[in-house]
């Protein structure tokens, strides 16, 4: 299965925790993945960990020059599509940032599925018709998608104005195997979970979760959320069955108050909380920078005050060095799924 994956720079570092949130769960020595940036946006911390647990990895940079939703979105995904279509003619899995892969083997129990429904698209189905203003049930974005597209979905193609996935759903809905193992969580009356998502919500088959923006169900402790075990502190990177909360999702080693070590988890646990809000919007970074010297917290009156304070400079993105976007990969070629 190859997957496909696109960023922006405002999503670049929920993708830095995405990237090696997916390679923790890893290795796919027979799965290959597409990164896919747009405008311009690194792949610093990106595309290493990525390299390292995918079979290979097709750096393929969006060069549209639109922004905003839904039409930056769309142009992204018909980069793939067109890549996709044209030189690599296999099914690929669309992923999104957002989109959390929940236990190992997530891509090798997509991949056999796929493989079995006879179906060109596979992924969730998004019913809002009658519960949105002018709604149209389709299948969630984040899906499993026959290379043809130019045949079996041409709609899918040249929106500015309609979602993708929207646009194209009575092409793809008729043609679409609906799976439990993506979960996209619409709530009718347009009550997204998107920000206020823990592990209760993610339903007992599935694999992948989507949308959650603030990353919590990677576990990795960079999100403000208590439910999650922190890796720092000892905690589980991810639960092994998600549905099961009490029982997995806070695994944690107890360190004594007021010794050095304890004083060490204390910094670096301020430290990445002061990082993932800092990622969030560059108001909350110039809040944070602000804070930190009404704090008097940029002074130079230790050693150890240096290195604290620079530990949490470069985590609040004061350094903004860009990587190269050279040196592609290619993916091997596999046999095709027929449909």
């Amino acid at each position: 299965m190859i997957v496909a994956i696109s960023y922006h720079d405002g999503d670049r570092e929920l993708m830095k925790r995405w990237a090696n949130h997916v390679e923790k769960l890893g290795p796919y020595p027979n799965h290959s993945i597409i990164l896919a940036p747009s405008h311009e946006s690194s792949t610093e911390g990106i595309l290493e960990p990525l390299q390292r647990c995918f079979a290979s990895v097709d750096l393929q940079p969006c060069h549209h020059t639109e922004t905003g939703w839904p039409i930056s979105c769309n142009m992204a995904f018909e980069r793939i599509a067109w890549h996709v279509s044209m030189s690599v003619k296999q099914p690929f899995l669309f992923m999104e940032p957002d989109a959390i892969p929940l236990k190992r083997e997530w891509l090798d129990e997509i991949e056999q599925e796929y493989k079995s429904c006879g179906k060109p698209f596979m992924g969730d189905f998004v019913a809002i018709n009658g519960i949105m203003p002018n709604g149209i049930d389709h299948m969630s974005g984040v899906a499993v998608y026959h290379w043809d597209l130019h045949s079996l979905a041409p709609n899918i193609f040249r929106n500015e104005k309609v979602a993708w996935d929207i646009a194209s759903a009575k092409d793809v809905v008729p043609r679409l195997h609906k799976t439990k193992l993506i979960q996209h969580d619409w709530v009718p009356n347009a009550k997204w979970r998107r920000d206020k998502v823990d592990f209760t919500c993610v339903k007992m088959n599935a694999v992948i979760y989507h949308p959650d923006k603030l990353g919590v169900l990677m576990n990795d402790g960079l999100s403000p959320n208590d439910v999650q075990g922190d890796p720092a502190m000892g905690g589980d990177l991810v639960a092994h069955k998600p549905h099961e909360t009490k029982e997995l999702l806070i695994s944690t080693k107890e360190i004594p108050s007021g010794t050095p070590e304890a004083e060490e988890q204390a910094i670096l646990k301020a430290i990445n909380t002061l990082s993932f809000h800092a990622s969030i919007s560059p108001k909350n970074k110039k809040k944070i920078k602000e804070w930190l010297c009404e704090k008097d917290l940029s002074s130079k009156t230790t050693k150890r005050a240096k290195r604290v304070r620079s530990k949490v400079f470069k985590n609040v993105g004061i350094n903004k060095q860009r990587s190269n976007l050279s040196g592609r990969t290619q993916i091997p070629s596999n046999s095709k799924v027929e449909v």
